[in-house]
């Protein structure tokens, strides 16, 4: 498995095939004399603007601020033992309501979407 290629960017399905978010990032383990091992895939904005690189991460940074979130903000991991399989979506042994995701979409739902012409609808 090419890990860049195979994991990063993919959409991710819990185990009843509900869409949870994408790939941002992998996190590998690194042990003495030991081959690296993926010990996570990291989902979140976190993760991907520090992909982007440091000014959208700063600017992230600064509206998780603005909305009162805590400054320790981090991304949600799930396990590689976790992931059952990773094919056109990587299906993972969680449930969606488990994930701060969804915690997520309600806060934009109740803060910006409904403030959005039409978006009360």
């Amino acid at each position: 498995m090419l890990l860049i290629r195979d994991v990063l960017d993919k959409q991710m399905v819990d185990k009843e095939q509900n869409r949870i978010g994408k790939a941002d990032g992998v996190v590998l383990s690194l042990s003495d004399g030991d081959a690296p091992k993926v010990a996570f895939i990291e989902m979140g904005g976190v993760t991907l603007s520090r992909r982007m690189g440091r000014r959208p991460h700063r600017f992230l940074l600064w509206l998780y601020r603005a909305a009162g979130k805590d400054d320790n903000i981090t991304a949600f991991r799930v396990p590689w033992a976790k992931v059952r399989d990773v094919g056109i979506d990587i299906e993972v042994n969680v449930d969606r309501r488990e994930t701060p995701l969804e915690q997520c979409q309600d806060w934009l739902k109740r803060h910006i979407v409904m403030w959005i012409p039409g978006g009360q609808s």
